[in-house]
């Protein structure tokens, strides 16, 4: 567990304090299955790839880089704020869970009243009701306005914040935490052959944050070179299935999720997995 939270600090850190925007190539992934980051980095002090685990346990499950026993519930530090609760490890690396419906969906709120959150929390704590006549702080983000308590996610940023009285338009520890995918949950079969995470347009397209999707090998992928001619010289390589992509290499696929045709550039562009996104 201190490994974990010692490299969600670091990564939190990459995505805030460097002169470029590191969720835009998916780093959230890697920061959510608990990989490494490369220490050689590129101009604007992102890391140039990932060192992951994809073997399987020979018994039990991992999550985060935290191994678990067969019957072992897992603690819900590690899956409350992504949604999940009485998380258990099966055998074969199945992690079993139950899926929360928040209270606050279930009912209409009174006019002047908002639901309140915390950090790192799921569903609301409380609800909050003001008069016309209140005069507390507020915090302006994007252009929106945000009661104290209240949810908000900064554009171009995978980040969930929560507003608060102390709030200077910083996006720090206080205010904001990385959004918990809890991607080994969701998609244990597809990460462990790895499979490419595949980023739809729903939001904005500046930054990948939790994947929408996986692309599994097929033997019908044509794979060639798609990125910057200046990059055929890498050394880096991306894994996707039983295949090795070198840097650069991808593919075009096209699929029919969440009621859309959708077409996908799949790209090796921050190994050890291929990327791909709605284009």
């Amino acid at each position: 567990m201190v490994n974990y939270l010692i490299l969600l600090s670091f990564l939190f850190e990459i995505s805030l304090g460097t002169s470029e925007n590191c969720d835009k190539y998916g780093i959230l992934l890697y920061e959510d299955i608990g990989c490494e980051g490369n220490v050689k980095t590129e101009e604007g002090g992102c890391p140039s790839s990932f060192k992951c685990d994809f073997n399987r346990p020979k018994t039990g499950c991992v999550l985060k880089n935290i191994n678990f026993h067969p019957g072992e519930a897992i603690s819900s530090n590690l899956t409350y704020s992504g949604c999940m609760i009485g998380c258990t490890c099966e055998d074969f690396d199945f992690i079993r869970c139950a899926i929360l419906d928040c209270p606050e969906y279930l009912y209409d709120l009174k006019d002047g009243c908002y639901n309140e959150y915390v950090l790192e929390k799921c569903c609301a704590t409380g609800v909050i009701c003001k008069n016309e006549t209140d005069n507390e702080k507020t915090c302006q983000v994007d252009d929106e306005i945000y009661a104290i308590g209240q949810k908000f996610y900064p554009k171009n940023t995978c980040l969930e914040c929560v507003c608060h009285e102390n709030f200077t338009g910083k996006y720090d520890e206080k205010t904001c935490t990385r959004l918990n995918c809890v991607s080994q949950i969701h998609y244990t079969e597809e990460i462990n052959r790895k499979c490419a995470p595949a980023y739809f347009n729903f939001r904005s397209n500046e930054v990948l944050c939790c994947p929408d999707h996986f692309i599994c090998p097929d033997p019908n992928d044509f794979i060639k070179w798609t990125y910057d001619e200046s990059k055929k010289n890498s050394t880096l390589e991306c894994e996707y299935g039983n295949q090795k992509l070198k840097y650069g290499e991808g593919f075009e696929r096209r699929v029919n999720k969440l009621g859309k045709d959708r077409h996908l550039r799949c790209e090796c562009i921050l190994p050890p997995l291929v990327t791909c996104r709605e284009v």
